[in-house]
């Protein structure tokens, strides 16, 4: 952000603090305008190419594309527990915080928009099922009931609800982890990898459009996301007793989210063939890069093992290659089938 000659002098904010310069990022940067997006590229093209495809080209974009839909959907509705979990008196100022806590909830509500007025207007042969509202009597997609992203999603609303309620320096920790670096930075950054490599074979110009705005805006979240729970940590080393157990915290959240996520990327790679070369392999190696370049380069967290996350991600491959994900989509598109029939 660059810097105005002549600031303005602020009082109870704190204008040179990491978690302004992201709101104002957010202010200057975040404005762009779903509805307008889809006016002014359109969704000719892209039916044109959606039209085209084989029906495994088709559910493979499918099962990326749930993922995103009721992961966006899942973050714009735990953003206001974010909120609450910054105003903790955990942290030493909280202002700042909760602006750019503000942003974020406006931007994960437009990127939920976004998808909504994709597949409905695209994909929508896919995803029947979708217009139920999952508050009112609808589930999950599901594809995304079928792999590790949702019950990513699920966990993500119990430790952001523990975080916002009264939670301690070690819960704050967990949520931060699960939504910041395991659904924004490494299950997010994963799926516009795939969706890099799938766009290859299959250009949709408005979906990457999109793709680019939302990864840019989630760019700073998980900045954001990085800087508190270097707040933690920093209160943990100084031997501060309620924050100690935050690196634990941390590294166990890590642990536990890699399953999800790696199950996640081979639902939408390997186990529907991947028709258009989105990348297993490369996908997992740059996850890892993801995983260890916050991990380990930005939080430096004490007693974490690379071989041991490596472990736990190889152990997700093994159970993912024995997963029967068709049987799990089976079910829940005959509960969604006979909830669209009772309307």
């Amino acid at each position: 952000m660059c810097a105005s000659a002549n600031p303005v002098p602020t009082g109870r904010i704190d204008s040179d603090s990491i978690y302004y310069e992201l709101y104002q990022k957010s202010i200057e940067l975040g404005t762009w305008d779903a509805n307008k997006l889809v006016e002014k590229v359109g969704f000719e093209e892209d039916k044109e190419v959606w039209d085209s495809l084989e029906e495994d080209e088709k559910e493979q974009w499918a099962r990326l594309i749930s993922y995103f839909i009721d992961g966006e959907q899942a973050v714009a509705a735990d953003a206001r527990r974010i909120m609450k979990s910054v105003s903790s008196p955990h942290f030493d100022r909280s202002l700042e915080k909760e602006m750019f806590a503000s942003a974020l909830a406006v931007e994960e509500a437009k990127h939920t928009q976004f998808f909504d007025l994709y597949i409905t207007n695209v994909m929508e042969d896919k995803f029947p099922q979708y217009k139920i509202d999952n508050r009112r009597g609808g589930i999950q997609i599901p594809r995304t009931e079928a792999c590790g992203a949702g019950e990513m999603f699920e966990r993500q609303g119990t430790l952001q609800a523990q975080a916002a309620h009264g939670g301690n320096p070690a819960d704050i920790a967990r949520a931060a982890t699960n939504y910041h670096i395991g659904v924004e930075g490494i299950l997010a950054r994963g799926g516009y990898y795939l969706k890099n490599n799938m766009m290859q074979e299959s250009p949709l110009p408005l979906l990457n459009k999109g793709f680019q705005f939302i990864s840019t805006d989630e760019g700073r979240h998980i900045t954001f996301g990085l800087e508190v729970l270097q707040e933690l940590i920093e209160k943990e080393r100084e031997g501060v007793p309620e924050y100690q157990g935050v690196q634990k915290a941390i590294w166990d959240q890590a642990v536990e989210d890699i399953g999800y996520i790696v199950d996640t990327a081979y639902f939408v790679t390997n186990d529907v063939g991947d028709p258009l070369n989105a990348d297993f392999d490369g996908v997992i190696n740059r996850g890892s890069n993801l995983a260890g370049d916050m991990l380990f380069n930005t939080l430096e967290l004490e007693g974490a093992s690379a071989r041991d996350f490596a472990m736990a991600a190889s152990d997700a491959v093994n159970e993912a290659e024995g997963s029967t994900y068709d049987d799990v989509i089976d079910e829940y598109e005959h509960i969604y089938s006979q909830r669209m029939a009772g309307d």
